[in-house]
């Protein structure tokens, strides 16, 4: 199976961002944007998984 979805990421960032953050030592905020994207990418894949079952 070949997924193909654009991810909307609002909290999506970039390697310059992500030096931001590290350089204002400003951890919770890199964490909680972490933790956003892993469950955008866990959601999918229990859609795609759903999709797969029929009865």
């Amino acid at each position: 199976m070949t997924v193909s979805r654009d991810l909307d990421l609002p909290a999506a960032i970039s390697e310059e961002v992500l030096g931001l953050f590290l350089e204002d030592n400003d951890l919770d905020a890199l964490t909680d944007i972490l933790v956003q994207s892993l469950e955008e990418a866990l959601r999918i894949l229990r859609d795609e998984i759903r999709g797969d079952v029929l009865h």
